[in-house]
């Protein structure tokens, strides 16, 4: 027993050890960040980046409001937002009609729903193919092409499989249409799974760079994550500014993370829930 108790007590100082390296690890860069964002320009012009800074400032938040970069950042809230409602409409249908035991042609539906996420036509198609629909330089062709993640269809068909279908049933028998159904009692009792299905959606949608690149051609439509890749890979010495030095670098990085780490404690205790009950049942 002496030998068990002493295993044990190595195990879990083993796990504490590697928990905090991995805590570490994360969190050490995420630091970085902000303390080089919160930096004076002196500072940052002589050392590059700081861990610790030695002085606080915030001119360089004053700066990005003052910069073209508020654009930008209102378009990728626009997007993310119009996007992910879209997509939480569409994929909260899809995967009411997919779970349900009595819907025609179910299993080749769900089939062909994931093949979807093997099958790939290429970049050339998918640019044909919006183009033709005449979405090219609108925000419909950041919004419409990817509505719909397999992956959060499935995660959403499976939970609504899981609730009882006496729920449903008693429903149809007071003359509720399948709509209401969805609105009244389906969404109600899922709402672990779509909170954390709106956070993948949300996430996905702010980080977009891709379909930005492809799609849109004017610069005044162009996303935050656009002028950001721009903003990290501009040749330093092609720049007199003073704006260029990496504490604006990191604070535009840090107002690019700030929806998302605004979201997440709304919804963080419904995530761990809805991902588990959506990936195991069904």
């Amino acid at each position: 027993m002496k030998n068990v108790g002493l295993g044990r007590r190595i195990f879990v100082l083993g796990n504490g050890l590697f928990l905090i390296l991995v805590s570490l690890i994360v969190l050490i860069p995420l630091l970085l960040v902000v303390s080089t964002s919160i930096s004076p320009d002196e500072v940052v012009a002589r050392q590059g980046y700081v861990l610790i800074p030695k002085a606080i400032t915030f001119a360089n938040y004053s700066a990005i409001f003052n910069s073209g970069y508020m654009p930008a950042f209102y378009n990728s809230l626009f997007v993310t937002i119009s996007a992910t409602l879209f997509s939480m409409g569409m994929t909260l249908v899809m995967g009411y009609a997919l779970a349900q035991k009595d819907l025609i042609f179910k299993n080749f539906l769900l089939r062909f729903v994931v093949a979807t996420m093997v099958l790939d036509a290429g970049i050339i198609p998918f640019y044909l193919v919006v183009n033709k629909l005449g979405m090219i330089d609108s925000y419909l062709s950041l919004i419409i092409p990817s509505a719909i993640s397999t992956y959060n269809l499935i995660l959403m068909k499976n939970y609504m499989a899981s609730i009882p279908e006496s729920l449903i049933e008693s429903a149809r028998l007071d003359g509720c249409t399948e709509l209401g159904i969805l609105i009244k009692i389906v969404i109600p009792v899922s709402i672990p799974i779509i909170a954390a299905v709106t956070l993948f959606y949300a996430v996905s949608h702010w980080n977009i760079y891709l379909n930005v690149v492809m799609f849109i051609n004017s610069t005044s439509k162009y996303t935050l994550q656009i002028l950001l890749r721009q903003l990290i890979f501009q040749s330093e010495s092609a720049i007199s500014s003073a704006s260029a030095l990496n504490n604006f670098k990191m604070a535009v990085m840090i107002m690019t993370m700030l929806p998302v780490l605004i979201l997440y404690p709304f919804i963080q205790r419904y995530f761990i829930s809805g991902i588990m009950l959506g990936s195991v049942k069904g």
